[in-house]
């Protein structure tokens, strides 16, 4: 797939790509005021219990099934909302919605009993968890932090290393602006998801996979920018929508190649990987889609639209300038050079222009100033008028 010298105008349509990217955005940004976010454990707290599957009811790659016998199980008892999943093969985790330890303890006996038939008759519990309110809330605020420090600290990385000729500016807003488009449409998306769907949830996971589509967004942004800022360079003297234009073709199969493959194992992942990494690669899968395209079409037309702006605000500078010229330049002009005045004299003594030789004739300037050469000269022309 190369797109390189194909008549594709991108840059023409950034209308439409900043349209697309604002409806997307309103979506997502109306559901997470509507809704709100379905938080997890780590941040509104809860509940943690893991019991011992016996050897003889241990699933043997049948994990799906069994984790969907105990869901079955503990629906009937008011516990539909458990997140349920197994690890290291022998240890079944239930997350539930207890806020403190008395309500913890209940939940504990009605697990217990109604997984009998899968834990055996005395269930062995491993270890038990409850994450308060509080420490969810810290969670929730350091989570936020790690957020903005990443984004800002990118943020100065663009400015630094584009930073030539005063363009660091441009290129770090275009690359910010693209990161921020990433991380509400994916925060908006899973809202609205989450809506409908309680098991997807904002936790720990989701943080993880929010900070690798920032830095997997930005680093598809630097490649792109990197080959504008090449071409800029070999080609000063071109239109400058036309060499983001062909930029973009040229970097387009690079990016769309390896945005499918990741999205191809994605996708594996998300319908094979269980219930335990389903959010992380939900929001990888949602983050690596929407960082595509912000690399593309936002990113790149940020740059297109900050030089349009500057055209226009220099278009809008020059009648100014122009306006004011004559003012400075009589401020500034050099004195008139007169030439001197030659008398009549002087004129009847200038030789006969058909026997004297161009190069012998001395300038008005010259003919002030009396010399050896020019007094010779006057002297034979007398001489010739007398004859």
């Amino acid at each position: 797939m190369d797109f390189r010298n194909k008549k594709i105008d991108l840059v023409g349509k950034q209308n439409l790509w900043f349209s697309i990217s604002a409806v997307i955005l309103l979506i997502g940004l109306a559901s997470w005021a509507i809704f709100g976010l379905n938080y997890g454990i780590d941040f509104k707290g809860g509940g943690q219990l893991k019991y011992l599957i016996p050897q003889a009811q241990r699933p043997s790659g049948g994990e799906a099934q069994f984790i969907n016998s105990a869901r079955a199980a503990l629906a009937p008892k008011g516990l539909d909302n458990a997140k349920i999943q197994i690890t290291g093969g022998d240890t079944l985790v239930i997350v539930t919605d207890a806020t403190d330890s008395a309500g913890l303890a209940s939940q504990e006996r009605i697990i217990s009993s109604s997984l009998a038939s899968q834990l055996g008759e005395k269930p062995q519990v491993v270890s038990r968890e409850l994450v308060g309110p509080v420490i969810g809330k810290e969670l929730k605020k350091n989570a936020l932090i790690g957020v903005l420090l990443g984004v800002l600290l990118i943020a100065l990385w663009i400015y630094i290393r584009y930073n030539f000729a005063g363009d660091g500016s441009r290129y770090a807003v275009a690359g910010i602006t693209a990161l921020v488009h990433d991380v509400f449409v994916l925060v908006g998306l899973f809202a609205l998801i989450g809506h409908f769907y309680p098991g997807v949830e904002v936790d720990g996971a989701f943080i993880a996979a929010l900070l690798t589509v920032v830095g997997y967004s930005i680093n598809d942004s630097v490649v792109i920018f990197d080959r504008i800022r090449e071409n800029l360079r070999k080609r000063r003297n071109e239109d400058f929508n036309r060499v983001v234009n062909d930029s973009l073709l040229e970097t387009m199969s690079r990016s769309i190649n390896t945005g499918l493959a990741v999205v191809i194992m994605l996708l594996v992942m998300l319908f094979f990987g269980g219930e335990s990494i389903y959010n992380f690669i939900l929001a990888m899968l949602i983050g690596i889609c929407t960082g595509l395209y912000s690399s593309i079409f936002n990113a790149s037309m940020v740059l297109v639209a900050w030089h349009k702006w500057e055209t226009k605000k220099l278009g809008a500078l020059r009648p100014a300038y122009a306006g004011s010229t004559p003012a400075s330049a009589s401020r500034t002009a050099p004195p008139k050079v007169v030439a001197p005045k030659v008398s009549s004299n002087a004129t009847r003594a200038l030789p006969d222009t058909n026997a004297v030789s161009d190069s012998s004739i001395e300038t008005p300037s010259r003919t002030t100033s009396s010399s050896p050469t020019s007094s010779s000269i006057s002297n034979k022309a007398r001489a010739r008028k007398r004859f």
